[in-house]
């Protein structure tokens, strides 16, 4: 495992060294009981109660040895070239419609403004309120009918959960095609970070440059585990595809190295919506999984030759005895959401009570309220931090969602 990198993530397990997180801000505050199940929030967030949370998060991860990195001062930082800028907007006005003289005044507006502030109204979003005083009075269509509230940039409410619009894996990033309008511009940020930020000067882009890895053609990075050096699991959700997951595979295969591919079929319902959100790995041989899908998993085993072309084509139903030979384990220990009680399995399910977050073999973060899963962790020798999730837990993620690691050991 090459350790001496900035970026390198070669398993699930291996102690973090340094995390990306977003931390919420204004892009929740202009979410209502109008707009939220557009843009995939299950309730109101109490946006300070969860910037408070989420502090509590990151020092967390500091107080166990964790370089975080978040994304907005990233962002603010490849802002900060003129050209670079003027590059993203323009690609950035191709998802809404607007008339060139809105989209010009748009333009005109955010290059005008400071690296941060840019960062913050690209994420954050700005309702045509808010322009009043920066547009003025401007010859176009789109704007003078939008009411007060409407978005003139459409903010990013699902940014906090960093771990589905790319996924790392060795020194390699793939950027996503989101499932749902709401998250389409997410990897679009990711792209032009990755490709001008220093710190990820020596990661390569995989997937997502290419206009045919984009939609339709989705996937999203809570379907992703890095199992080992040579072996992952994607899932096939309701948010990532079959032939996309085939398609990742070859690219894993011909440019990191990765020859072997489980894609697990799991329900196609926003109540599993990824695979990480039923299945997680905490130690070397320890899973946790959410009861509600032992009974409904296929797996295809995939392997690749280096070229990337498919040599062994697999199904079975062996979850666990599919990890056992591609882990080269003798045994697993299965550690099941709510401990074994179907009442609390269903309750932590709907916390996100098996999406936790390995900082080093057999060592989690989890959400408080998942009594009944953080007790089964423990009793099968895990060890447990817990964090607040009253707040953040409301997008539907939890503390594994919320972080995407950038290096392991």
């Amino acid at each position: 495992m090459n350790t001496g990198k900035d970026v390198y993530v070669g398993s699930e397990i291996g102690v973090l060294r340094r995390a990306l997180l977003h931390r919420p801000g204004k892009e929740l505050k202009n979410i209502t009981i109008d707009n939220k199940d557009e843009l995939l929030i299950d309730e109101i967030v109490w946006v300070e109660r969860a910037r408070r949370d989420h502090d509590d998060f990151a020092a967390l991860l500091r107080d166990n040895g964790v370089e975080v990195v978040y994304f907005q001062d990233c962002l603010a930082d490849v802002l900060k070239e003129p050209d670079v800028r003027r590059n993203l907007l323009d690609d950035l006005m191709i998802f809404d419609t607007r008339d060139k003289n809105l989209a010009d005044s748009l333009r005109r507006a955010v290059m005008e403004m400071s690296a941060e502030d840019a960062a913050d109204t690209l994420i954050g979003g700005m309702i045509k309120q808010e322009a009043a005083g920066i547009l003025g009075n401007i010859k176009s269509l789109a704007y003078v009918s939008a009411e007060d509230r409407s978005f003139l940039f459409y903010p990013l409410p699902n940014f906090y959960f960093q771990r589905d619009p790319y996924f790392f894996v060795k020194d390699a990033v793939a950027l996503c095609a989101m499932r749902y309008p709401a998250r389409r511009r997410e990897p679009l940020f990711a792209r032009y970070v990755f490709q001008h930020h220093p710190l990820f000067k020596n990661v390569k882009i995989i997937f997502g440059s290419e206009q045919k890895d984009r939609y339709p053609n989705v996937i999203e990075g809570g379907d992703f585990l890095v199992l080992s050096e040579s072996c992952v699991a994607i899932g096939m959700s309701e948010r990532s595809m079959a032939g996309t997951v085939q398609n990742v595979g070859g690219r894993l295969a011909s440019e990191v190295g990765i020859r072997k591919i489980l894609a697990v079929d799991i329900p196609k319902q926003r109540l599993y919506m990824h695979l990480d959100t039923v299945f997680t790995m905490v130690d070397r041989d320890a899973f946790t999984i959410y009861p509600g899908i032992e009974g409904n998993i296929r797996i295809w085993e995939l392997t690749y030759d280096e070229g990337g072309n498919i040599t062994g084509f697999t199904e079975t139903r062996d979850l666990f005895g599919c990890l056992k030979k591609n882990l080269g384990l003798e045994k697993i220990r299965c550690i099941e959401t709510g401990g074994g009680d179907i009442v609390a399995a269903s309750r932590d399910q709907w916390n996100d009570g098996t999406n936790t977050l390995a900082i080093a073999p057999g060592v989690v973060v989890t959400y408080e309220i998942n009594e009944a899963s953080n007790r089964a962790l423990r009793d099968n020798g895990v060890k447990v931090f817990e964090i607040n999730g009253a707040e953040l837990g409301k997008g539907r993620g939890g503390p594994r969602c919320m972080s995407m690691p950038l290096k392991r050991s």
